[in-house]
């Protein structure tokens, strides 16, 4: 009835094909590979998120929004579907309030990621008639935490997480993850690690860099705030490091 291809096994969560692989879970892992490039670097003095943003003809740049805030010390960069990135980071700036109100203090990255990857798991464990169809976003948590240690995770659709100084998500992944364990180094501060997360991400897309198609967050340990870069400051980036290289 069933062929080892996945016909078959791939309408619902809950099967497995005889070799023992979830296709619903592979294809959300699919959904993420298409999905525009995001970033995550640590640095000495905090944690740099930096994401492409696909602005399509006539689109205002700032309606999309691939790094979002969850609390002052803590942001996230997604890839994937969009419309489950925003359930997802709903979730998460529920938590981390409900953390805070708990515990009378803010939610470490670590606590964040856990919870996200629970719901995610919840979600891939239900039947297919409940909606049980995989999150398919995967997400890149930063934060610096209540110790002012800086903190990278990052969450796959099927619910794992892990720790990381340097990583990346969505198209490219690859290559733009062999960049960064190329050149990452601990020492790096922000500044130099939003330099390495520019480099990396040009190295993974044909399309020119510029303020509109960039977004850049940056957390440090001496505010221990979310910020965004401005257009202005993205631009004066790019503009300086081409200047330097030509």
């Amino acid at each position: 009835m069933f062929g080892i291809s996945g016909a078959g096994y791939d309408t619902s969560t809950s099967i497995f094909s005889p070799e023992g692989r979830i296709f619903a879970a592979e294809y959300a892992k699919k959904a993420v590979e298409q999905g525009a490039t995001s970033i995550g670097i640590l640095a000495k003095d905090g944690v740099i998120l930096l994401a492409e943003k696909r602005i399509q003809p006539l689109q205002e740049p700032d309606s999309v929004e691939k790094i979002s805030k969850i609390d002052d010390h803590i942001a996230v960069a997604t890839s994937g579907f969009m419309a489950d990135a925003r359930q997802l980071i709903q979730e998460a700036r529920v938590k981390t309030q409900s953390y805070w109100l708990t515990f009378d203090e803010p939610i470490p990255a670590e606590a964040l990621a856990e919870h996200i990857c629970n719901v995610k798991v919840t979600r891939l464990s239900l039947d297919p008639r409940q909606g049980g169809r995989p999150y398919g976003v995967a997400m890149l948590i930063g934060s610096v935490d209540f110790d002012a240690s800086p903190r990278l995770y990052m969450t796959d659709p099927v619910g794992t997480y892990w720790g990381y100084q340097a990583a990346v998500i969505g198209k490219g992944s690859s290559q733009a993850g062999e960049y960064l364990q190329e050149h990452y180094k601990k020492t790096f501060k922000t500044k130099a690690a939003i330099k390495l997360g520019i480099d990396a991400l040009r190295s993974v897309t044909d399309t020119e860099l510029n303020s509109e198609n960039v977004e850049i967050a940056q957390i440090t340990v001496k505010t221990k705030e979310f910020y965004r870069l401005s257009y202005s400051e993205i631009e004066s980036i790019l503009t300086g490091e081409e200047s330097k290289s030509t």
